[in-house]
């Protein structure tokens, strides 16, 4: 399967063959199962180079995050594409990823599915990867995940790039530009802190309609949470700050989570297969030799 998906040559697709066997030799996941991964990978469009240095951190961000390989692989690669990162930065990807399920009320297919609604808009509207994971990370701990985070990000970042004639005047009179003199949208982040400021000399009632007139009524919930969140606590660019800094957690939180018994159970089986593969094609050789 995954020869014929990355349509790899003979030296590329052993390349492959002795990736998986290598990695299901060394850690918890058999051979067959870093073989799906590389599938995952492999219909992403990854190259046989990019799809062999992506494998370490999905298999540290599977592991770490207790979540399928083939899945693993199936959601860091779409979240890497969506940000237009390359193959290299795949152990940044796994890296927020597991800090992210690690520090919010979030898991790997809550995040993913939060990611596939708003990663595309989040680019385009200058967010980082560790930025759109945090804000993700937040809205989860409230309550809203999964695709429902995603829609109200997706919205959030749509009516501060273009807002209805109603926001644009509150917005004015607030005090706060969305975008800078050449039509770019100004950080999110920023406009959220700014937002939150002026806010505060409102009313309870002029708040909510603020909120409402700003997003429309069905974000305006995790709206007020993200501004909740910028203000006075400080909390979204703490969590921000955490990501940012968090190279190696992927890899530490697997190590964590393999130093029990039933990692060691894992690895062994790991290993045994690598046995039984090894004298499979041993054994081929010798029938073909004969």
């Amino acid at each position: 399967k995954v020869g014929a998906v990355s349509r790899a040559s003979g030296a590329e697709l052993k390349a492959l063959e002795d990736k998986a066997r290598e990695l299901g030799a060394t850690t918890q996941f058999t051979a067959v199962q870093v073989g799906q991964a590389e599938q995952y990978l492999a219909m992403a469009g990854f190259s046989v180079q990019d799809n062999i240095a992506a494998l370490p951190g999905v298999l540290n961000l599977a592991a770490a995050t207790a979540t399928d390989l083939g899945r693993a692989a199936d959601i860091s690669s779409d979240i890497l594409g969506a940000f237009g990162l390359k193959a290299s930065e795949m152990t940044r990807v796994a890296d927020t990823l597991a800090l992210t399920c690690a520090q919010a009320n979030v898991d790997m297919e809550l995040l993913g599915d939060t990611m596939k609604y708003v990663a595309p808009i989040a680019r385009k509207a200058g967010l980082s990867l560790e930025e759109t994971a945090a804000m993700a990370g937040l809205l989860g701990d409230v309550g809203i995940k999964g695709s429902q985070a995603g829609t109200t990000m997706k919205a959030m970042l749509g009516k501060l790039a273009a807002p209805s004639k109603e926001a644009a005047q509150l917005l004015q009179r607030l005090g706060v530009a969305t975008k800078d003199a050449a039509g770019n949208l100004r950080s999110p982040i920023k406009v959220l802190g700014e937002l939150t400021a002026k806010m505060q000399n409102l009313g309870s009632a002029d708040q909510i309609e603020a909120l409402k007139k700003i997003v429309g009524e069905e974000a305006m919930a995790g709206f007020s949470e993200l501004l909740n969140q910028a203000g006075g606590s400080g909390k979204l660019l703490e969590k921000i700050n955490n990501l940012v800094n968090g190279t190696g957690t992927a890899a530490e939180m697997a190590a964590r989570q393999n130093n029990t018994l039933a990692g060691s159970v894992r690895g062994m089986g790991s290993a045994w297969e690598f046995l039984q593969i090894s004298i499979n094609h041993l054994h081929g050789k010798i029938y073909r030799y004969k």
